[in-house]
């Protein structure tokens, strides 16, 4: 008997794989210092240092960053501007995000664990 038929009967019984439906890349510039990242969501993966946090976050708001404000913070007044863009998908749609804060505080708390690289 060929090795080949048993190769099919054995690939019949595992699942497809399939690339992840949420996935982004994150970038936040501090004055010249840019940091990227990666990020999938179902399953959790990437290289973004608090994957899970962050998938959970994205889940409560269905992807959209702009509805993450968690207004937990008390920020002081410091002026040192943060960037941070995203693109990528959300279970399939196209999502980006773009927004400068006045600092790394306010950032946090306006966008919860997803740009806290």
């Amino acid at each position: 008997m060929a090795p080949l038929p048993m190769f099919a009967a054995i690939a019949g019984l595992i699942p497809a794989f399939a690339a992840p439906e949420s996935s982004f890349v994150l970038g936040v510039q501090y004055g010249d210092t840019v940091q990227l990242t990666n990020l999938t969501c179902e399953p959790v993966g990437g290289l973004h240092p608090r994957a899970e946090q962050a998938c959970r976050a994205l889940s409560d708001v269905d992807g959209n960053i702009e509805g993450l404000s968690t207004g937990e913070a008390m920020c002081t007044l410091e002026y040192d501007p943060v960037r941070v863009r995203a693109s990528g998908t959300w279970r399939g749609e196209t999502r980006s995000f773009e927004a400068e804060f006045p600092n790394p505080c306010v950032m946090r708390a306006e966008t919860g664990p997803v740009f806290d690289l």
